[in-house]
Parts: C-alpha cells; sequence; structure tokens
C-alpha cells in the first residue's frame, strides 16, 4: 500500500504519492489523479484501475447550474445538482434530497460538517495541517476514521519540483462507509474552495474600490 510511483514530466518535475501515516493506521489510501476536486479520478493505493471518478457538467437554464456525477465504472453513486437561490439537490442511494439534509452545516460557519449514517453521526472537521478530518460520533469520545490531504510540492536542490497527489486515508470503520465518506469528503472540499475563491474575489474587489477611491477623479 506504501509503493510509490512517480511520473516525470519534460521538465524533470516529479509527481509522486504521498507515504502513508504510519500512525494513523489507515487501511485504504484513495488517491486523486488531480487535486481538482470537480473533476477527477480516485484509485486504491495498491491497485491500478481507476475506483470511483467525478465529473460535472453544465445543467439547467444556459447551463449555469453544475451537477456533479459520482460513479463507479458504469455504476452512478450519486449526483450533486447546484441551484441558484434554491437549494442544491442531492441524489444518493435512489433518493432525491436537498444537499444541505443530508450534509449539514452550522449556520454561519463552514465546519463543522455532518452527515448521518446507519443511526450513527459522523462529523468532518477543518484540521491544522489544511486538510479535513473526519470523526465518528459527536461526543467527548469522538475518534477521527478518515483524514483528506490536499496536494503539496517541494523543491528539490536542484530546482525541480516533487509534486504529492492529494489523498484521501481511510482507517476500518471509514472504510465500511467508503463511499459515503469519498462523496462527502469532495462535496465538502469543492465548497470550502468555492468560498475561498469568493473571498479572493470580494477582497480583490474592495482593493480595486479603495484604489479607485484615492485617485484624484477616481470613483463616481
Amino acid at each position: 500500500m506504501d509503493s510509490q510511483v512517480a511520473l516525470i514530466d519534460s521538465h524533470g518535475n516529479l509527481t509522486e504519492l504521498a507515504a502513508p501515516d504510519p500512525a494513523f493506521g489507515a487501511i485504504t489510501i484513495l488517491d486523486f489523479d488531480r487535486d481538482v476536486m470537480i473533476s477527477t479520478n480516485a484509485t486504491v493505493r495498491g491497485q491500478s484501475h481507476i475506483r470511483y471518478s467525478v465529473k460535472t457538467v453544465r445543467a439547467g437554464l444556459a447551463g449555469m447550474n453544475p451537477k456533479t456525477v459520482f460513479s463507479q465504472g458504469e455504476r452512478i453513486l450519486a449526483t450533486a445538482q447546484r441551484r441558484d437561490m434554491i437549494p442544491d439537490l442531492l441524489t444518493l442511494g435512489g433518493e432525491t434530497m436537498t444537499l444541505g439534509s443530508w450534509l449539514k452545516t452550522p449556520m454561519f460557519s463552514s465546519f463543522p460538517v455532518s452527515f448521518s449514517e446507519g443511526g450513527v453521526t459522523y462529523l468532518w472537521k477543518e484540521s491544522q495541517d489544511g486538510g479535513i478530518d473526519l470523526y465518528k460520533g459527536s461526543g467527548a469520545s469522538t475518534s477521527t476514521i478518515a483524514r483528506f490531504y490536499s496536494s503539496d510540492f517541494v523543491v528539490t536542490h536542484d530546482r525541480r519540483i516533487i509534486t504529492y497527489r492529494a489523498h484521501l486515508d481511510l482507517r476500518p470503520e471509514a472504510d465500511l462507509i467508503r463511499e459515503r465518506v469519498f462523496i462527502s469528503c469532495v462535496l465538502i472540499v469543492q465548497k470550502a474552495r468555492r468560498n475561498a475563491k469568493a473571498k479572493e474575489r470580494d477582497s480583490a474587489s474592495q482593493a480595486l474600490m479603495i484604489s479607485s477611491m484615492a485617485v484624484p477623479g477616481g470613483g463616481f
């Protein structure tokens, strides 16, 4: 499971699988071929075939509403339909519901995000290293059962770049509900990155406004 696969581009840069954390004790690691959660594939480490795929297409009026499709081979696991002004929709296990009724978030915060499976509550929380961790249970005795790591990179002494792929590490309890963990993780990372981009745009707009007001004759 900890074998390293390296890809080399025309500039000599490497893409590798990140070494697992022995202390975490994952029994399954899903490696993403791209750290772009709207369109990516995930492979079980140690295997060569793609296990899960994520594709996002444009749907709705004028193609303005993205629809994300989760699949395993030819089998569709879930679809998430983003919509303007009205709640997003999720189809999972043959049932269609609002996305917010399955993945629940606090009123004024992005985390923690919870979902229930088999009468058990699971919580996704931000980790200190920029990833997200999944906890089983919502009480004081919660334990981490899955961990998502974004892609990372290092620069070597000869100025080559080594990129480590994004991966989702699962302990036995998370592996029992692997598909739910995978789907919820991807949806949460999608939303977190979308919110981060929105904040960047807002900050850039505010900076531009302040700059225009500081120029003589600027503004209205």
